[in-house]
Parts: structure tokens; C-alpha cells; sequence
């Protein structure tokens, strides 16, 4: 859909993208192979297939922000050149450059809010996917939980094991990116929350006279990384979670169709 910004064709799914598309589709139809509507389908299930449409559709949005963040941040460094990547402390100062970079430059970090908020839309709702699809009542222990709380949950109570140990792995082996882009993201939404003000300040300690260009790879980099991790533990979820309805179905678990 963004392509259309830069007179780009369409995106053509490939690779993990595609492979965890293909994945939770293959669960809503086993989904509809189990539950056909010639009877009332329980909540349970549309839940769950209303999670897995919105699921694919952020992780389709989250794509989209980093594509266009990339594609912001190439054209800075276009017209910027040699300096173009910035860093915190000696990179090129916002309020003097022309017009035209603080342009490519806003858009680039409209963009990158944008994915990595997503990035935590993406989570939290694959945590009460999870949360729902195995019954593991996270609630019960908080009330407010998040996917991070969800995998704990499944830890502690020793449910679907094999699953719980691919995620665990795919968030250890992304935990840096992740807990920077968190701390973004928490700076971004609870910017009021006085302790975050605070550690912005101790940084500081004096008013912010210029405010530098921030580290364009360093936003990349950690984006490609939560786009992977979110990739990844998706399609293991909706790939066990699809296996795990057939095994079922042929426990016999399932009502046959008449």
C-alpha cells in the first residue's frame, strides 16, 4: 500500500513474511474445517480467528513503517552524504540542516515511531492469542499482561513445552533490540512518567540548546531485528497451533460433521 509513496509497485510477499502469512492462513482454514457454520461456532474460536486476522494485518502495517523508515533514511543519506548515518553526540544538528533533509529526516522518524509501537501491538496481541488459544489464564496472576507475561505463564505451568522453548529462544536471542525499542517506545507513549524523565534529564543535565540527528542504522538495524523476532515466533505459534488442532481432530476431540 505505502509503495504508492514512491511510485513502487505493490510488495510481493517472500521469504518470512510470506511463510508466516501463509501460516496463520492455514490456521483460520483449519479453524473453518472444524467449526463449520451449519451450527453456532464457540466464542472461543472467533476470538481466536479475529486475532489471527488483525495479527496478520499489523504485521502487514509494521512491514509497511519499516519499509517507508528505510526508504526515508536512504534519501537522507542521498542528499546528506558522507555523514548521512548521524550519531547522538557528533552527528549533523536537526535545526541547521536544510529543508529539505529535516523532511527526509522527520518522515524517517515518523515511520520508525510508528513500527516499533507496532512492534508491541504485534506482541501484545499475539500474548492473548496465545493466552486464549491454550487456556493458560494469565489474568490470573495480572490482570494487564503482556506476550512477554504470556510465555512466562506457559513456563510456569509447563504447558505446550516444545512451543514455549522455540519462543524463549527466539526472544533471548532478540533481546537487546527488543528492550531498546521498548524503552523507545515507553519514552514515546508514558513520556509523563516522571522516572523516564528523569533518566532523560540525568543524560543531560542542562537544556538541549540543539538536537542531534539520531543513529539512522542503529534505528534499522533494530527494527529488521523485531521484525524477524516477530516473524518468527508468529509463524512458530500459528504453525504448532495449527498442528496441534489436527492431533485433536484425530484424538477425537472434535464433534464429527453429520
Amino acid at each position: 500500500m505505502l509503495r504508492s509513496i514512491f511510485n513502487e509497485e505493490r510488495r510481493r510477499d517472500e521469504g518470512l513474511l510470506q511463510k508466516t502469512n501463509r501460516a496463520i492462513e492455514l490456521f483460520g482454514r483449519r479453524l473453518r474445517e472444524l467449526h463449520p457454520c451449519d451450527k453456532p461456532v464457540p466464542a472461543k474460536w472467533i476470538r481466536l480467528d479475529l486475532w489471527a486476522e488483525s495479527l496478520k494485518s499489523t504485521l502487514n502495517e509494521l512491514e509497511q513503517s519499516i519499509y517507508c523508515s528505510a526508504k526515508y533514511a536512504a534519501a537522507f543519506r542521498n542528499a546528506n552524504g558522507a555523514k548521512a548515518n548521524g550519531a547522538r553526540e557528533n552527528g549533523p544538528i536537526v535545526e541547521k540542516l536544510s529543508e529539505e533533509l529535516r523532511d527526509h529526516y522527520r518522515r524517517h522518524i515518523y515511520f520508525y515511531k510508528n513500527a516499533f509501537i507496532r512492534v508491541f501491538s504485534v506482541l501484545d496481541k499475539t500474548g492473548y492469542f496465545l493466552d486464549t488459544m491454550f487456556d493458560a489464564n494469565t489474568a490470573q496472576i495480572k490482570q494487564r499482561f503482556s506476550y512477554f507475561t504470556v510465555l512466562r505463564r506457559l513456563h510456569d505451568t509447563g504447558l505446550h513445552p516444545v512451543l514455549e522453548k522455540r519462543l524463549y529462544r527466539l526472544k533471548d536471542r532478540f533481546q537487546e533490540p527488543l528492550d531498546r525499542l521498548r524503552k523507545q517506545r515507553n519514552l514515546e507513549i508514558h513520556s509523563m512518567n516522571v522516572e523516564l524523565i528523569d533518566e532523560v534529564w540525568r543524560a543531560r543535565s542542562c537544556f538541549a540548546e540543539y538536537h542531534y540527528v539520531e543513529p539512522l542504522d542503529e534505528h534499522l538495524n533494530d527494527l529488521d531485528a523485531a521484525f524477524e523476532m516477530v516473524c518468527g515466533s508468529l509463524y512458530e505459534i500459528f504453525t504448532y497451533c495449527t498442528d496441534h488442532l489436527r492431533e485433536q481432530k484425530r484424538s477425537g476431540y472434535w464433534p464429527k460433521r453429520r
